[in-house]
């Protein structure tokens, strides 16, 4: 086993660390999607988010997608301090797949 796959819940965080620990973690982009619209302050800028995510999901590597990232968080420091504390701890763990090679990363 190379991978594992999977969301951010404690259980399968700890059976992971126990089982396969010497295994790869890649957190499931889908619900990191989903998780960061919890920390979104106003509705109208839910659209922004998900689009930001998909993007720096998206890039062609890892150095452009952090570079994303961390632009993404200085621009949100001031008016959403929540989501732009929330993105640079998460996120990351979203970007395992970059290790793979392309045609596995989707």
């Amino acid at each position: 086993m190379e991978l594992i796959l999977s969301d951010d819940h404690l259980g399968l965080k700890t059976a992971r660390k126990a089982v396969f620990s010497g295994v790869t973690w890649q957190r499931c982009q889908f619900h990191l999607q989903q998780n960061a619209q919890a920390y979104v302050p106003r509705h109208s800028m839910k659209a922004e988010v998900a689009e930001v995510l998909r993007r720096i999901f998206n890039d062609p590597n890892r150095s452009m997608a952090e570079m994303y990232l961390a632009d993404t968080i200085q621009k949100h420091e001031e008016a959403a301090p929540r989501l732009a504390n929330w993105m640079d701890h998460n996120v990351p763990e979203g970007l395992t797949v970059f290790s793979f090679p392309p045609k596995h990363q989707r």
